[in-house]
């Protein structure tokens, strides 16, 4: 009685109750013989489905071709865990073989299906020693190891819990799972790519949802899935979807700055372009790559429904659950035209299947109005949980339409725009951090090095940037650089790297303060952060700086003028702040303060933010207290 209103259902039930007892045939009662219900494995009340979509419960279940397991449990993903940009690169596995200390770890993360939430990595060095001989106070190890034997095996992962449901990527070699994220790897049958296909069809969602109808998929659930193996023919084609909507995903990780496959900002490209424009043609990029994973996930639900030969009854059934899938709903003739030629002129079309499927859609004419109401939604495009799929989904309009009219149109969306302003503007001064010797750049003039600013502007100019861009990067970022350097990046970069709710943000790079006058401030990159270099950040930097605001001040000492008195009373206060702000580092020299990269963001930075010392807190009280008394 899903469908009845809450406050109708007691009148409703005693209704079906009554008619029941009467004998009398009723719309929301149902009959069914148990010996129906277990067919299915653990008996599960699916009374609604029809017989011949029952029995296809009858035959193998996915567990019977693919062997699924739970992964570890660290019982301190604290000590245990890292995101990959927390340790030195140089530190992290490459190969199975290599015995490196810190491994690729798939811990779940939000709903995406294909590629990537492949953020963190595990202390796995010499074989996870430290992990398995982690006890309790009786000697007994806390870590629990699930599946061992497919650790590091190439294979594909899903998180259990998530409101939208399960979405199953692909998951690459030498990576470890997490007891939140399952591990599915080949075994009967070898397809992978088909595998990961058919565990993201439509049809596969809606038996998920029939066989545990809450918020978390159990492996158990994902075993009793009945499997077919399909026509060789039908396999590859599904395959090539598969493995395109693979690359897509894995493309479009290339450009964000947490994915370990960065490797470029999207504004870099096309350097003849001012930086509006060059955002405009990576959102249309973008658009372009995910309505092809979309327009594929269309195709492979089609193809899947084929495999299992549905009657028409229960696929309107699974359709009216699940909706129809958003790569086949109707397309403008001019939308359509335009994403052939696009896709012919790149050569990007795998299959046949997929031009003819293209070709196939139905044709609609919008109105004005329509498009209107569509267009209207752009600018909030990506804001959120608005990506492209969710946005389609809301408007029930082919991908395809709105490839072609954003496109067509001037929005740039602002949100994302500053967003991806702010990777960028993250990984330059990432790059600029590491080719300076300490790692150490300060923010305020005469510190005895040239400031963050003028070396922004000067690795503008480098990369190929004229001056009117650099300017331009202003409106794009959304305010002035030099305010957002001092106010705001520090704060949004931390907020930004906040990927799971159970570990603390780690930003990379650091904005050391003295306090609200400015006395002193710094960033520093964590890679480089140590012990010697927190003394030369006093015995050089602040030392040239609290000089030259004793110079100024005997300068000005008997300049009498309105302007001279301000300026003398803000170096007075500059002044004192510096001075606290040394006793504050004398004290956490004299307590011992050694950063060690390895120990991670939490546990470096909680000693400088219980001194006040940062230019915004990056851990929550609980979280503080956690890391200012950990053992590790």
């Amino acid at each position: 009685m899903n469908h009845i209103y809450e406050g109708k259902r007691y009148n409703a039930f005693v209704e079906a109750y009554d008619n029941l007892i009467d004998g009398v045939a009723y719309q929301n009662n149902y009959t069914i013989p148990q010996s129906k219900l277990k067919i299915i494995k653990s008996w599960p009340f699916i009374y609604w489905i029809s017989d011949q979509f029952r029995a296809k419960f009858g035959t193998k279940g996915f567990g019977e071709f693919f062997n699924a397991g739970g992964g570890l449990t660290s019982a301190n993903n604290d000590r245990f865990l890292r995101f990959w940009w927390e340790v030195d690169s140089e530190t992290i596995s490459s190969s199975i073989d290599d015995e490196l200390k810190w491994r690729a770890y798939v811990k779940g993360g939000p709903f995406n299906k294909w590629y990537g939430n492949i953020w963190t990595i595990v202390n796995w060095g010499n074989n996870g020693h430290e992990i398995r001989t982690f006890c309790d106070a009786k000697g007994k190890p806390r870590a629990t190891m699930r599946s061992e034997k497919f650790y590091f095996k190439e294979g594909m992962t899903y998180a259990k819990a998530g409101s939208k449901g399960a979405s199953f990527r692909y998951m690459p070699s030498n990576t470890i799972i997490d007891s939140g994220s399952p591990g599915i790897y080949p075994n009967v049958y070898q397809n992978l790519s088909y595998g990961t296909a058919f565990l993201n069809s439509t049809l596969v969602f809606y038996i998920l949802g029939c066989l545990n109808p809450t918020v978390s998929t159990q492996v158990g659930d994902v075993e009793r899935v009945p499997f077919v193996i399909p026509p060789k023919k039908l396999e590859r084609e599904v395959q090539t979807l598969a493995e395109t909507c693979i690359l897509a995903k894995k493309d479009l990780c290339s450009f964000s700055i947490y994915e370990k496959d960065f490797s470029a900002s999207p504004l870099l490209n096309n350097s003849t372009h001012d930086v509006r424009h060059r955002i405009k043609q990576f959102f249309n990029y973008e658009n372009h790559l995910l309505t092809q994973v979309l327009i594929n996930e269309a195709i492979i639900n089609e193809k899947i429904f084929e495999v299992y030969n549905l009657t028409e009854h229960d696929k309107a059934m699974v359709l009216a659950k699940e909706g129809e899938s958003i790569g086949g709903l109707p397309v403008s003739c001019e939308a359509l035209n335009a994403y052939l030629a696009e896709i012919e002129a790149t050569n990007e079309f795998p299959l046949d299947t997929i031009r003819e499927f293209i070709e196939a859609l139905p044709i609609k004419g919008f109105t004005a109005e329509e498009r209107d109401g569509i267009e209207s939604g752009f600018a909030t495009l990506y804001q959120s949980n608005n990506d492209l799929e969710e946005f389609c989904i809301r408007h029930q309009v082919n991908p395809i339409n709105v490839w072609y009219w954003f496109k067509q149109s001037n929005v740039i969306p602002k949100q994302r725009m500053q967003t991806l302003a702010m990777e960028f503007l993250a990984d330059m001064v990432r790059e600029i951090l590491m080719e300076d010797e300490d790692g150490i750049i300060p923010l305020v003039p005469n510190a005895g090095e040239k400031v963050l600013l003028d070396r922004i502007e000067e690795k503008f100019l480098e990369k190929g940037f004229s001056t009117a861009q650099y300017s331009s990067f202003d409106s794009v970022l959304g305010r002035p650089i030099h305010d957002y350097l001092n106010k705001n990046f520090f704060a949004e970069l931390s907020d930004h790297l906040n990927l799971f709710m159970y570990l603390p943000k780690t930003p990379f790079i650091w904005h050391l303060t003295s306090g609200p006058e400015q006395g002193f401030d710094c960033y520093i990159i964590i890679y480089k952060w140590n012990r010697d270099n927190l003394l030369r950040l006093r015995s050089v930097y602040i030392e040239n700086r609290e000089r030259a605001l004793q110079n100024r001040q005997s300068d000005i000492a008997g300049n009498e003028s309105a302007e001279a008195q301000n300026e003398k009373e803000r170096i007075f206060k500059q002044l004192k702040e510096i001075d606290a702000f040394k006793k504050k580092i004398d004290e956490l020299l004299a307590e011992g303060y050694n950063p060690i990269l390895d120990d991670g963001v939490g546990k470096n930075i909680a000693p400088l933010q219980k001194k006040k010392m940062l230019a915004y807190d990056v851990l929550n009280a609980g979280q503080l207290k956690k890391y200012l008394n950990a053992d590790w």
